[in-house]
C-alpha cells in the first residue's frame, strides 16, 4: 500500500478551498459544490467534503488513504488480519474506497483507481 491521499471535512467550504488554494497554492482536479480534489504532489491528493456531502462525517477528522492496486485482495488482507472494515466498497467515477480502522480505532481507508 502506497500513501496516496488525505481526507478532510469542513463546515465553510469555500474557506478551506481559498486556504488550500490560495494560500499553500494546491492546484484543483475536481472540483464540485461540496467536493474537491487538490494535488498535493506527484500522485498524491487532498480531498475536502462540505456542505453535506455524506464524505463529511466520515472524514471530521483527517483521514490518510492508502493506494491499493486491487479493492477485493486489499479488503480481505485487511479482514485476515482482523481489521475492521467500515461499510461497504464506495464508487464514484473510476474511484473506489473502503474505510477501516486501526486497532487503536483511527479511521484510514484503502482507495483505487479503475484505469
Amino acid at each position: 500500500m502506497r500513501p496516496r491521499q488525505v481526507w478532510g471535512s469542513t463546515d465553510d467550504f469555500e474557506r478551506s478551498l481559498r486556504f488550500f488554494t490560495e494560500v499553500l497554492g494546491l492546484p484543483v482536479e475536481v472540483q464540485t459544490d461540496d467536493v474537491a480534489i487538490l494535488t498535493v504532489g506527484p500522485g498524491q491528493q487532498l480531498e475536502i467534503f462540505g456542505g453535506d456531502h455524506p464524505g463529511k462525517r466520515l472524514t471530521a477528522n483527517p483521514v490518510v488513504a492508502f493506494e491499493v492496486d486491487d479493492m477485493e485482495t486489499a479488503r480481505q488482507e485487511l479482514l485476515d488480519a482482523g481489521i475492521e472494515l467500515i461499510g461497504d466498497v464506495g464508487s464514484w467515477n473510476r474511484f473506489q474506497w473502503q474505510y477501516f480502522r486501526s486497532p487503536d480505532g483511527h479511521m484510514f481507508e484503502i482507495n483505487t483507481i479503475r484505469r
